[in-house]
């Protein structure tokens, strides 16, 4: 009886001391394809930008090297723990329908990401409008697209999203039009206020001459007279612009005496 149980404890032993090292190789070999796969994904990524490629193809080119030599790393891996690996592909098989419908919403993220690098609807650095948000595009990955917002914020974007919304691309024309109001009082100047915004114009370099501004009246409304300023600009002018104007216009109203009306309630007691 207790050579049984010396046996069984040899066979256990022996086993444990197999298993240990199959997960100590399986674990090494996966750190290493994991190594491998960062270093494929900068590769690819060199050859696509030294073949002169779109930025935005070189990322998503990188991240599906990366992704595909990680799979093989892990079948690798398992493969040293001895799982037969095809009793495994015909279970995964088996539970495909269920898989499917599970990773429904990354296979359609995938797609719509090889949508967007073949039809190009915007490149690395445009600015982009849509679902409520605006940034500029940083990268596109195998599953979604990093914005980079005005506050410096990272804003990851399902690909699905972007092909399945209406996206305004700021960028593509090189060019933008800063829309600006001003509202003045009935009894104030019209053409002098007018004058005004027509020499700050002028004097800022960075609007451009043609289209040529625009300085008319916008609003009659009920305590103010709406002056609209249309001004064109080069796309990384657009808010340096836009506070720069805001700041010139105060400062010219006030020192000439144009009057800039703010709401205000008067109220009659009958005693």
């Amino acid at each position: 009886m207790q050579v049984e149980w010396k046996n069984l404890a040899d066979q256990l032993f022996a086993w444990l001391v197999h298993l240990g090292g199959n997960l100590a190789l399986a674990g090494l070999i996966f750190f290493a394809g994991w190594q491998l796969a960062k270093l494929a994904a900068r590769l690819a990524k060199r050859a696509v930008k030294r073949a002169h490629g779109d930025p935005l193809v070189a990322g998503f080119v990188a991240s599906m090297v990366k992704a595909l030599v990680l799979l093989m790393a892990a079948v690798s891996a398992i493969a040293q723990l001895e799982i037969n690996i095809t009793s495994l592909v015909a279970a995964l098989g088996a539970a495909g329908l269920t898989a499917s419908f599970a990773l429904q919403g990354s296979l359609s993220n995938f797609v719509s990401g090889v949508q967007i690098l073949f039809t190009k609807p915007f490149k690395m650095g445009d600015y982009l409008s849509f679902g409520g948000y605006e940034g500029t595009v940083k990268r596109i990955e195998i599953l979604y697209t990093v914005l980079a917002t005005f506050d410096n914020k990272e804003v990851i974007v399902p690909n699905s999203k972007i092909t399945g919304d209406v996206v305004v691309n700021f960028t593509s024309n090189g060019t933008r039009r800063l829309d600006l109001s001003y509202g003045v009082a009935y009894d104030a100047d019209l053409q002098a206020a007018k004058a005004i915004l027509v020499r700050l114009a002028e004097q800022d370099g960075r609007v451009l001459p043609d289209p040529a501004p625009v300085i008319a009246v916008g609003e009659l409304k009920d305590s103010s007279v709406t002056l609209v300023m249309k001004l064109w600009c080069r796309q990384e002018a657009y808010w340096d612009l836009y506070f720069a104007m805001q700041e010139a216009v105060k400062l010219a109203f006030d020192q000439t005496g144009v009057r800039i009306p703010f709401p205000q309630l008067d109220v009659h007691m009958d005693r």
